[in-house]
């Protein structure tokens, strides 16, 4: 019998913290196949927990496949290797055997050479140190530098002084609507644009005011109708790949927006997060109108989502509010997360990265196109999902539940509606976190099977 004691995450239920332990010694070794663990009440009174806890801990290792029990004999741990797929799936929240097409994210392309390599050049740094403890106001220097440099890629030409570093392109988004809004008024949105921006104008007791648009993306007569009438002084947008429908607005569209928010004095908070991966997409809003644009990218999309990462260029003279007020949410990246940000950077691993990301959601689209054919979607080059249109006889929810019943998660069109008015026979599919090709084009031949499967009986025409 092994004397072992694990090393709990916090952040966790203390079963699944245990579990994962479990998962975790013996992938490094320290817990070997055919060890006896130590008995239920022994542990649990080495941790300080209940019975029941370590009972239910047990259990989920068995479900694993990391711990077969035998009756009389105790508990003892199997060969992890072949189920270590499944046990990570398990921790990391998803469930074997389905894909999730929900979340907007990258193939994975992240090289262990280059994590490890930039992990060793941090310890190896003599100021390592420095990155636990709190950072300034306005963060490190070098991650600010970092972040102009990320920036210029976008066209964006900033100094290192008049960047914001926040954790992620959400927390910028918290960081601009906690300084510049007031409970009660209103902002001017795209009828169908990225969710959680709903909850977000909540928060703050904003009112939306939803856009018109067509083919191209909204349309300039809609936001100076609004501005004409005082109705707002804010616009957010996603002008590139915009989320859900993958349209990128033109050139001369933008041009039309940053005039008429000049003329009218709105505020434009441009999210840009996707504008790396389109094929040279037009000139940026904050070039055309930079006194009155806040603009937002990231590495979530573009490098890897885990390190959230993300660079706020506004307006000149707001940069200081926005460092305090990162101070006050806390939306400031942790420092060991921005220094590895800063070095992929710096060496060229985040642009090789991107371009990694660029090929494979290529690829990955023409998969999922591939199976669509004959189906109205919008999955402009570059995107990571498919905005895909049902038959009248689909409705989004119920196509939701089909898909999940078929082992693949999606968002229906309505999760993307900031006017409960907006219908929307749509939904979307996203292919980057998809672990293969082969599992993309799996997944859309699914899809295209229940797409043409009428979900009544009989279905047919009425006249």
């Amino acid at each position: 019998m092994t004397n072992w004691i694990p090393t709990l995450a916090s952040d966790k239920p203390r079963y699944v913290a245990i579990a994962d332990a479990i998962a975790a010694d013996l992938t490094l070794g320290k817990l070997k196949a055919g060890d006896r663990l130590p008995p239920q009440r022994e542990l649990a009174w080495k941790l300080g927990v209940t019975i029941g806890t370590v009972t239910r801990a047990y259990q989920e290792a068995s479900k694993r496949g990391l711990l077969s029990g035998e009756v009389g004999r105790g508990s003892y741990l199997r060969d992890p290797r072949p189920n270590y797929a499944a046990a990570q799936s398990i921790s990391s929240g998803v469930e074997p055997g389905l894909l999730d097409m929900q979340m907007s994210a990258p193939p994975r392309v992240a090289q262990s050479a280059d994590f490890e390599a930039a992990l060793r050049d941090i310890a190896r740094d003599p100021g390592w140190a420095d990155l636990l403890d709190y950072p300034s106001a306005q963060g490190f220097a070098p991650h600010r530098e970092a972040g102009a440099q990320w920036l210029k890629k976008c066209d964006i030409d900033v100094t290192p002084d008049q960047v914001v570093v926040s954790a992620g392109a959400q927390a910028s988004l918290i960081s601009i609507f906690s300084t510049i809004t007031t409970p009660g008024e209103r902002i001017l949105i795209e009828p169908l644009t990225y969710p959680t921006m709903q909850p977000i104008t909540r928060q703050f007791g904003l009112q939306m005011r939803t856009l018109q648009n067509d083919a191209e993306g909204i349309t300039p007569d809609s936001l100076e109708h609004f501005a004409k009438r005082g109705e707002a002084r804010l616009v957010y947008l996603v002008p590139t790949l915009q989320n859900p429908t993958t349209v990128t607005l033109s050139e001369e569209r933008r041009h039309a927006i940053a005039e008429i928010a000049r003329r009218y004095d709105l505020t434009i908070i441009e999210d840009d997060v996707f504008r790396l991966l389109a094929d040279d997409p037009p000139v940026t809003i904050q070039s055309l109108a930079p006194e009155r644009t806040y603009y937002i990218t990231s590495l979530s999309k573009t490098t890897a989502p885990g390190l959230r990462m993300a660079f706020l260029a506004p307006p000149p003279g707001a940069t200081e509010a926005l460092n305090r007020q990162q101070m006050i949410i806390g939306g400031r990246p942790n420092g060991l997360s921005a220094e590895l940000s800063r070095r992929w950077v710096e060496t060229g691993v985040a642009d090789r990265a991107l371009n990694a990301i660029r090929k494979e959601l290529a690829l990955r689209r023409q998969a999922a196109l591939e199976h669509l054919k004959g189906v109205p979607v919008s999955c402009q080059p570059g995107s990571m999902f498919a905005w895909i249109t049902l038959p009248r006889y689909w409705r989004p929810s119920d196509f939701a539940a089909a898909a999940l019943s078929a082992g693949i998660k999606v968002t229906p069109g309505t999760a993307f509606a900031m006017d409960p008015s907006v219908q929307q026979n749509a939904i979307r599919a996203c292919f980057g976190p998809a672990p293969s090709q082969e599992a993309v084009r799996d997944a859309f031949e699914k899809l295209r099977v229940l797409i043409d499967k009428c979900p009544v009986e009989d279905c047919h025409t009425m006249a």
